[in-house]
C-alpha cells in the first residue's frame, strides 16, 4: 500500500524554518522541536457522503490546503458542535475567497455509512468542498493511527482540527472547539496567507 510521509510542524517551527539562510555556514544541529511529528499517512481508500470511492492522501490532501475533523453522527456531544463550527468556517472561507477544503473524518466507520454522513452534512447545511467520509474500519484505523488520534471508544476522542498545506509541507493541529476565525486564522497561516 502506497504511503507518503509528512511531517506536521506547528507555526512556530515553520516561522523557524521561514527565518533560515542559505549563504551562512550550516549551523549546529538542533534536536527537534517536541511539537513537530513525521506522520506517514496511508492512501487509504474512503467513501465519500455521496457514495463515491476516493483515496485519502492523494484525493483529498495531495497539493491541497484543508483542515480536517474527526466526528461521528451518532455524537450527541462535541461532533454537533465541530459540525457548527465547521459551517461557518466554511462560510468564512468562501467570504475570504479562499480556497482550502474541509473534511470530516468518521471516527466510527462501522456506523457511519454514506448515508449517514449525507444527512449529518445536510444538517449543517454543508456545501461543495466539504467532504466527509467513512470507509473500511481496518483502513479508517489505521488513518487514525498514523493521525495520532486512534481511540477504541469514539465517545472518548479528543477534538481535533488538523489544517495541512500538503504541497509545502504546513501543518498545524488546532483545538476542534476553538471559534471558527480560529480556524479560519490556522488555515491562513498554513496557506502562507498571513504569518
Amino acid at each position: 500500500m502506497k504511503s507518503v510521509a509528512l511531517v506536521l510542524a506547528l507555526s512556530v517551527c515553520a516561522a523557524a524554518h521561514a527565518q533560515h539562510q542559505h549563504h551562512h555556514p550550516a549551523p549546529a544541529p538542533t534536536p527537534v522541536p517536541p511539537a513537530a511529528r513525521t506522520f506517514t499517512v496511508p492512501d487509504v481508500e474512503v467513501q465519500t457522503q455521496s457514495g463515491e470511492t476516493r483515496h485519502f492522501y492523494r484525493d483529498l490532501v495531495q497539493g491541497r490546503v484543508v483542515a480536517m475533523n474527526f466526528v461521528f453522527t451518532s455524537c450527541t456531544t462535541v461532533c454537533p458542535t465541530m459540525g457548527v463550527t465547521f459551517a461557518r468556517v466554511q462560510k468564512m472561507l468562501a467570504e475570504r475567497g479562499s480556497g482550502a477544503a474541509l473534511i470530516s473524518v468518521s471516527i466510527d466507520p462501522a456506523t457511519d455509512t454514506p448515508q449517514r454522513l449525507a444527512a449529518w452534512s445536510q444538517r449543517f447545511g454543508a456545501q461543495p468542498g466539504w467532504t466527509l467520509v467513512t470507509g473500511n474500519k481496518t483502513d479508517i484505523n489505521e488513518l487514525l493511527k498514523a493521525l495520532g488520534l486512534f481511540t477504541a471508544d469514539p465517545a472518548a476522542h479528543t477534538p481535533v482540527v488538523i489544517v495541512a498545506n500538503e504541497a509545502e509541507g504546513r501543518w498545524e493541529r488546532v483545538d476542534g472547539l476553538a471559534k471558527p476565525m480560529s480556524i479560519v486564522e490556522a488555515i491562513e497561516r498554513v496557506a502562507g496567507k498571513t504569518k
